[in-house]
């Protein structure tokens, strides 16, 4: 499977059901607006990272999260088929989400990305079964495109929720739904069946 770049790292989706998610994710993907790197000379042997999940999604401007993000030349529906979500495009100017209401967080966890290098990759083409809330970088650019890196830091985690999700989508953020005029993305992902990952 293939991953998409969020918050200066890589995000790879294996699943999300009503008890946990699963995912990996790595460290440096060398983000061309990053404001700071590592050193070379005595790289940390760990890094740490946030993520915050809120559900349902939280609203983008006050409006519900869909607001601003279109399929087929009409507004997206977050209830209808998941089939063609590569497919869905965003509105000019379209604004970040929210930050969530306290109630809706179902995880705000710190998880420890080790030195452990991996080859990471990302496929144009390839079906996406989430969305990004709001248009990031990604070092492809087209129907076609391919692109890998090498990294140094990652992980495999599988997060249990703290409370049950609320709603059939979540949304996944690695800077705390902050600044609101924050540049990175979060992941928006609809629920599904548990599976062998799951520990139900």
């Amino acid at each position: 499977m293939t991953g998409i770049a969020v918050s200066d790292a890589f995000f790879e989706f294996a699943g999300a059901c009503v008890h946990s998610i699963r995912f990996a994710f790595a460290s440096q993907i060398d983000y061309p607006y990053a404001t700071a790197r590592l050193t070379d000379d005595n790289p940390p042997e760990s890094l740490f990272r946030r993520v915050q999940i809120a559900s349902p999604p939280p609203s983008r401007s006050g409006k519900a999260w869909q607001t601003g993000l279109t399929l087929n030349g009409v507004a997206f529906d977050p209830a209808g088929s998941k089939a063609h979500l590569n497919d869905v495009k965003f509105v000019a100017g379209i604004d970040n989400l929210d930050a969530p209401d306290p109630d809706t967080i179902v995880l705000d966890h710190w998880f420890e990305l080790p030195r452990a290098p991996r080859t990471v990759s990302w496929s144009w083409d390839e079906p996406r079964p989430y969305l990004l809330s709001f248009p990031y970088w990604q070092p492809i650019s087209g129907p076609g495109d391919t692109a890998t890196r090498d990294v140094d830091y990652s992980a495999v985690l599988r997060l249990n929720w703290t409370k049950p999700p609320t709603a059939s989508w979540v949304a996944v953020s690695f800077d705390a739904f902050w600044p609101p005029e924050r540049d990175s993305a979060e992941v928006l992902i609809p629920l599904g069946a548990c599976d062998s990952l799951c520990p139900r």
